[in-house]
């Protein structure tokens, strides 16, 4: 059983997930983890989520040194928030468009991917942009990301969920831009027996050094993905498959010389 590390997974400060109804305890994820060979995870937080707050995190993830705290952080917040980011340990910052306060534009996102970047720090940007009419994206979110994604074309950016249905233009970009990571979580276990299946497969098979996966725990459960990625890889040589179990994410984790 090939080990994993898991791209994005969020504990909470109170224990409680995003939508009130799974157990986000730091405790059941680490110990879930071990149970099916989880040798790390990149322990995401959620701005203004849970009482979310940059020193309460990383009190919560630092007795458990197979994670990598990764802080939420405000779209509107200003520079020198990434300057307390940095100075605490952070690895990275998580954007989440869907639950920003306000809408952000794609010159906004732009100097944010530029501004991390300055700081040596990866973005973990969520594709996932679906919900109800009046909060769906009137313009379209790859081509948003694009826009942004040349005003700082050397930034390190996880694309979460790896555009979801979209999924092999997505791929695309990840193809041309080593600067960018395309996530597996949540997609390859929430479209399980789609025609989404058949395109993991292909990736798996010919983008192997650009892929990472993760559980997106605790919406998903560590036993589901294991049992998810053993399927999707079942025929997959062992070089490419250790890529995108763990080594794609270790190696884009390391900071910039």
């Amino acid at each position: 059983m090939v080990a994993i590390f898991d791209s994005l997974v969020h504990p909470t400060v109170t224990g409680v997930s995003l939508s009130g109804k799974e157990d986000a305890s730091v405790e059941t994820l680490v110990r879930d983890m071990k149970r099916h060979n989880f040798i790390g995870a990149c322990a995401v937080g959620l701005a203004g989520i849970q009482n979310y707050e940059h020193e309460a995190f990383l009190r919560l993830c630092s007795p458990y040194p197979e994670l990598v705290p990764i802080a939420g952080f405000n779209p509107d917040s200003d520079w020198s928030e990434l300057d307390s980011i940095k100075k605490l340990g952070f690895a990275g910052i998580k954007i989440h468009l869907r639950l920003a306060e306000k809408a952000v534009s794609s010159q906004r996102l732009g100097d944010i991917f530029r501004e991390a970047n300055a700081r040596n720090l990866i973005v973990f940007y969520c594709t996932y942009m679906h919900g109800k009419i009046a909060s769906y994206p009137e313009e379209d979110p790859f081509y948003f990301l694009v826009k942004a994604l040349k005003a700082a074309p050397k930034a390190k950016v996880v694309l979460l969920h790896g555009g979801n249905i979209e999924l092999m233009r997505y791929s695309e970009l990840a193809r041309f831009n080593e600067n960018l990571l395309l996530d597996l979580s949540f997609t390859m276990i929430k479209y399980a027996g789609s025609s989404l299946d058949q395109d993991i497969k292909f990736l798996m098979n010919n983008l192997d050094r650009r892929l990472c996966v993760g559980s997106d725990h605790p919406e998903y459960d560590h036993e589901k993905m294991r049992k998810r990625f053993e399927l999707l890889t079942e025929d997959l040589p062992v070089e490419k498959l250790e890529n995108i179990a763990f080594k794609n994410l270790v190696n884009f984790l390391k900071p910039k010389n």
